[in-house]
């Protein structure tokens, strides 16, 4: 999970096993996110969203739209009910949004770590080369 720019966590909204595989699969990415800030705060979040699919499918619901809509704001996270059998544009828009929200998350990192990387490059040179020496 380490190596991930963005995670999205798909459950079957008519099955009430596969809602709480995704909560344990949310709570493992959160712990994953606290172990690699190590104390440090972590301004720029990586994008997940939770997905409620089968919404074509109603009639069989066992988990209910505000219980996702909840599960996602625990864990700070976007929140959509889709049906993959009628309507790819939902899905297709939801790729897209999550894509965008992963190259602004990728673009702020390398940002940093230019910035950081040229001040460490000055501190290296002044370690290097110090003050000036009076010559003997």
């Amino acid at each position: 999970m380490e190596w991930a720019d963005g995670f999205i966590v798909v459950y079957n909204i008519s099955d009430r096993m596969s809602f709480l595989n995704a909560q344990n699969i949310l709570c493992q990415i959160n712990q994953a996110r606290r172990e690699s800030s190590k104390g440090e705060i972590v301004k720029m979040d990586i994008p997940i969203c939770l997905v409620g699919n089968k919404q074509d499918l109603c009639h069989a619901r066992q988990v209910c739209e505000e219980e996702g809509s909840v599960l996602a704001q625990e864990y700070r996270c976007q929140f959509q009910e889709v049906s993959a059998a009628e309507d790819y544009l939902d899905i297709f828009n939801l790729f897209t949004k999550l894509i965008r929200q992963v190259m602004e998350n990728l673009k702020y990192r390398a940002d940093r770590r230019r910035y950081n990387g040229s001040k460490s490059v000055a501190k290296l040179i002044t370690n290097m080369f110090g003050k000036r020496r009076k010559s003997v």
